[in-house]
């Protein structure tokens, strides 16, 4: 189980996304990552499905918290989803309360970014 599944497991303060409804959209200004609790959402660039994140414990939207550029990607849950959403001030208390949440985004990036490079 990741740490962010174990970190949410009990959150009340989810939001829920039916399925289709868009999360964020591409080009906007992000300040909001989120973890999935429940359900799973399709990521897309440029309208193409890049890849999909499941719960408990998926991490999405995460590059908005840490650059100040606009979204590089569309959320949209495909299946009905619950969310936490993590705004700048909780990511930084997590990070320094919770070291493993920090490694866990950070391997989550490593690994997308990865994943993008195989494709080129």
């Amino acid at each position: 189980m990741s740490a962010s599944s174990n970190l949410f497991s009990n959150a009340t303060d989810f939001k829920t996304f039916p399925a289709g409804e868009t999360i964020f959209k591409e080009g906007q200004p992000g300040d909001m990552m989120y973890i999935v609790i429940e359900g799973e959402v399709d990521v897309l660039v440029h309208g193409k499905v890049v890849y999909s994140i499941g719960g408990p414990g998926g991490v999405l939207g995460e590059m908005a918290l840490i650059d100040t550029q606009p979204r590089s990607a569309t959320a949209v849950a495909r299946t009905a989803c619950k969310l936490v959403p993590i705004d700048q001030k909780r990511f930084t208390f997590l990070i320094q309360q919770t070291p493993y949440f920090a490694v866990e985004v950070m391997r989550t990036m490593a690994e997308r970014l990865r994943r993008m490079n195989a494709t080129l």
